[in-house]
């Protein structure tokens, strides 16, 4: 839990203009705490945006800041993907909190903080001198001593920051806006099309498709939401090999709009808890698997209807989320008496 004073400031940390899921997730918590009673405030930092918020998430109505107020009453949310203002001084008083909206990009977001050492002339020698010459790496076993609130955002962010002995404040995901399931058509004639995110799928995708060109394969990329809905109604089949570094919103899109789900076991795809789908359409990225994958999306173009009454229960989690959201929302933060 994260206790607050009664006038706290909460500012959250997200990138100015951007539409991906990390950023939409910081923007669904600001409205929330704000719905709930709390003054949160999205902090766009290095921002050349005179208006800095992208219009989808506008309906959102969350202020925004491009300066914080480094005390200790206020909390700054920052994802994991940038955790550079846990050492800067600018907000060395502020309470702070990693909201682990993914796994992967922690990683790949320490790589910079590596070649930046690499090139520090007796770094080594000199933090030993000096530790706080320059921050240390934010390793796990960094992180774990250091004063922060550390939420989990999936099933698979948890298993992580257990194996690395990271306390764990408590639980957020995030959830998909109710524009997305106004956007299902009841009565749509769905159609022999297979569906795939070009962004997040590599070369054993591109092997599927080369074996199977005989299928209509679509891309769902440079399309507004309305675009991406509108795809999804007409598309039976969603097949994502990519490497899931958090709960992905394009696999839980597909899902809403009635779309077949044949997944890889990737980050938190590998996880029931994170996507609750029969194995049956969850694979390794084996080349021995390929012929079967063939197989199975042509047996969904054939048996649509049966194959798509095994995703009821997903689709009615998804519908949930909302609601789950706001529940956990008001576990994790609260006012002091």
């Amino acid at each position: 839990m994260i206790e607050l004073n009664k006038g706290a400031k909460i500012f959250i940390q997200c990138p100015a203009g951007l539409a991906t899921g990390g950023p939409e997730a910081l923007h669904q918590l600001g409205h929330y705490l704000n719905k709930i009673g709390f003054n949160a405030l999205m902090y766009y930092v290095a921002s050349n945006h005179s208006d800095p918020v992208h219009p989808q998430y506008k309906s959102y109505n969350v202020p925004f800041t491009f300066e914080v107020e480094n005390s200790s009453n206020h909390l700054l949310i920052i994802p994991e993907s940038n955790l550079y203002p846990i050492y800067q001084k600018a907000y060395s008083r502020m309470k702070k909190a990693i909201w682990w909206l993914s796994v992967s990009y922690y990683w790949e977001c320490l790589e910079p903080w590596k070649e930046k050492i690499k090139k520090k002339k007796f770094y080594a020698l000199k933090s030993i001198i000096n530790p706080h010459i320059n921050p240390p790496l934010p390793t796990p076993a960094r992180l774990r001593k250091l004063p922060l609130y550390h939420i989990r955002h999936s099933y698979f962010s948890e298993v992580f920051l257990k194996s690395n002995n990271i306390s764990i404040t408590g639980k957020i995901s995030d959830y998909m806006n109710a524009a997305f399931f106004d956007r299902v058509l009841k009565n749509q004639i769905k159609e022999d099309i297979v569906l795939y995110n070009p962004k997040k799928n590599g070369a054993f995708l591109e092997s599927i498709i080369s074996k199977s060109s005989h299928f209509n394969w679509v891309a769902v990329k440079d399309l507004t939401a309305d675009g991406v809905a509108d795809l999804m109604n007409r598309s039976k089949v969603y097949v994502d090999f990519g490497f899931h570094p958090g709960k992905e919103r394009m696999p839980r899109e597909a899902c809403i709009m009635k779309c077949i789900m044949i997944i890889g076991r990737d980050g938190s795809a590998q996880y029931s808890e994170d996507m609750p789908i029969a194995d049956v359409y969850r694979f390794e990225k084996n080349p021995n698997k390929i012929d079967e994958i063939i197989t199975l999306i042509e047996d969904c173009f054939k048996n649509y209807d049966a194959h798509v009454q095994n995703f009821v229960s997903y689709r009615a989690e998804l519908g949930e989320e909302e609601q789950v959201f706001e529940k956990d929302i008001k576990k994790v933060f609260q006012y002091k008496n």
